[in-house]
């Protein structure tokens, strides 16, 4: 007696197809750190002006001041470009895929239009005029303390509030250390309490919050630069935020949906921050 299994109908199977899944993004930091300005209608760019300083001199009773001071001032002027992607669905695919295509379309190049301005802000941090680290250096809470130290100390004091990105692997290093004090007679239930105000986007050192996010990306040797630096130091200037459309192409018998933006990720003054230039091997423990 002979069996007919599955193999046999394959032809008049429909295979199941579940709910799409979409690649993770890491999340979007330097628009939210950066200063942000934004054109106004009929301004094709930004000049921000910034007065230097003068000298006061000791008097002598009696005698007029002479020693007149000159106000000085110097600026910059920041422009735009536009930047954007698209994706062109046709009719055909639309009505033979299960997943709204549309809105995915939209999802996808949303993502990828937010991945690129952030990693337009995390490629200045190699810029700032100095730093700490070197290629091949592993990361350690004493480079955080430098850097933030330097930035005090310098001539005209880095302006408050000042943040610190970083890759995640860099990160590892500080988690790292602060586990290491349960060893050192503290309770878990007080460690778990320390940690738990000390760990990723929350953990503030030397009052700095610390941010990580993988668009720092590693270069060809495995090295990636972070920053500590003031809301000042760095610039994002918006021509118009990311703007989306669909329009259908009645030849192609389909329709793109595309996303634009016109931005600049710039620096504003590069003494206001210090790179963080470290290895970025995953941690293996």
């Amino acid at each position: 007696m002979a069996n007919t299994t599955a193999t046999d109908l394959a032809a008049g199977q429909i295979a199941m197809v579940g709910t799409a899944r979409y690649t993770y993004e890491a999340d979007t930091v330097c628009t939210k750190l950066f200063t942000k300005m934004t054109l106004g209608a009929g301004e094709k760019s930004m000049y921000i002006p910034k007065f230097g300083t003068v000298t006061a001199s000791d008097l002598t009773d009696g005698l007029d001041m002479t020693d007149a001071q000159q106000l000085t001032i110097t600026g910059t002027t920041h422009t735009t470009d536009e930047a954007g992607c698209k994706v062109i669905i046709t009719k055909k695919l639309r009505h033979q895929m299960k997943e709204d295509a549309y809105r995915a379309a939209g999802r996808v190049i949303g993502n990828a239009m937010t991945k690129k301005i952030d990693t337009d802000g995390t490629a200045l941090f190699s810029g700032l005029n100095a730093g700490v680290g070197a290629t091949a250096t592993t990361f350690s809470i004493d480079y955080l303390t430098a850097a933030l130290s330097q930035c005090w100390g310098q001539a005209e004091p880095v302006p408050e509030p000042m943040s610190c990105v970083m890759h995640p692997h860099v990160y590892h290093e500080i988690k790292d250390l602060l586990s290491t004090l349960a060893t050192g007679g503290v309770s878990d239930a007080t460690m778990d309490k320390h940690l738990l105000g000390k760990f990723r986007g929350r953990d503030k050192l030397y009052g700095t919050p610390i941010y990580v996010t993988s668009h720092c990306t590693p270069n060809s040797s495995n090295d990636s630069y972070g920053a500590v630096f003031s809301k000042m130091a760095l610039l994002y200037l918006v021509g118009w935020a990311p703007e989306t459309w669909v329009e259908e192409d009645k030849s192609l018998r389909g329709w793109e949906i595309g996303i634009v933006s016109d931005y600049a990720m710039v620096e504003e003054d590069g003494t206001y921050g210090r790179k963080l230039y470290f290895n970025l091997s995953a941690p293996t423990s």
